[in-house]
């Protein structure tokens, strides 16, 4: 039966089979050029690896050999750099040279892991003092004192250094406005200072007792002039420093001493590291980064800085011979 002789019902039929048949067919299409593109994608992100694996396996099958005369194929490549200033070899030294293990690669050095490192400078704000390591020279002064314009616990004038002075002075006033009333009762020693307290106490007491709570001349962080001794002096309860860890001005100040640069140089339990007792009162400033560490971790300076515990003197009776003063 011909389309024109079909009843109008049979005519909508035909033709809505005609349009599902086309929809079918657009619809095939459209996937067929889907498929082709993704093929397509495919391609041209598998080739290019497929052709530096097939490269690199060309490298190392002849990495030996050399490649139009210009050299084994890692140099081609730029693997390998030779070292700056190294003299090129022609004739029959490349021949030895091609008989000796190549030399180690240098090893970079690693990014410092610790914001500072110690110093034997007595300048640096790093140096290292302790029973193993004396100041050089031993009668060494900082030329940058001045005094902290804080309230002293003495009529004589205390002095530090000027950066660790104005670290003081802002640490001080911090704790003023957190209600911690604190002064400082110690500063910078003279070398001839230091010799005059130590030998006032070893000739009463000799070496062993004396060494326990007194530095020696040219040992002591005082001559550095970046080292504090305070106080909460308006505490009835505590105004010397054996109670000073147990009163709010100590706590305070073990709480908050690193955010103004200073750590508490010698702490609870490591005597055998430091060679002293606990000293909540006395502190020493390192800035601001290095303290943070250090407080950070609860470690001595020796141990932050990894150097060896320094509890006993190299020299068993010191020289307190006052000739050695300037």
């Amino acid at each position: 039966m011909s389309r024109g002789e079909l009843t109008d019902a049979g005519r909508r039929h035909w033709q809505e089979k005609q349009e599902r048949r086309a929809r079918i067919y657009r619809r095939r299409r459209a996937l067929a050029v889907v498929l082709l593109i993704a093929v397509l994608l495919l391609i041209g992100y598998l080739l290019p690896r497929a052709w530096n694996w097939v490269s690199q396996a060309i490298s190392d099958a002849f990495s030996g050999e050399t490649l139009s005369g210009e050299g084994p194929l890692d140099e081609v490549r730029g693997n390998q750099i030779p070292e700056p200033g190294a003299p090129e070899e022609t004739g029959p030294a490349d021949a030895e040279a091609d008989d000796q293990e190549p030399s180690p690669a240098a090893t970079p050095e690693e990014d410092p892991e610790r914001a500072s490192d110690p110093s034997w400078d007595p300048d640096s704000i790093h140096v290292l003092v302790n029973r193993q390591n004396p100041l050089r020279p031993e009668d060494y002064a900082p030329e940058d004192l001045v005094a902290p314009e804080v309230r002293m616990s003495t009529q004589s004038e205390l002095l530090l250094r000027q950066e660790a002075a104005e670290a003081l002075e802002e640490l001080i006033q911090d704790a003023g406005e957190d209600g911690q009333v604190l002064a400082m009762t110690s500063g910078y020693r003279s070398y001839a200072a230091q010799l005059e307290v130590y030998t006032d106490r070893h000739s009463a007491v000799g070496t062993e007792e004396t060494d326990e709570l007194v530095a020696r001349p040219g040992y002591s962080e005082h001559q550095t002039g970046l080292a504090a001794d305070v106080i909460s002096i308006d505490n009835p309860n505590c105004i010397q420093g054996h109670c000073f860890a147990d009163t709010p001005e100590g706590q305070w100040v073990a709480e908050h001493a690193a955010d103004h640069g200073f750590v508490i140089r010698y702490l609870d339990g490591a005597e055998e590291i430091t060679g002293y007792q606990f000293e909540p009162w006395h502190l020493r400033y390192v800035g601001e980064e290095t303290a943070q560490e250090v407080a950070a971790e609860d470690l001595t300076l020796e141990e932050y800085w990894d150097r060896p515990a320094a509890s006993e003197y190299d020299v068993e009776e010191p020289d307190l011979d006052p000739a050695g003063t300037s």
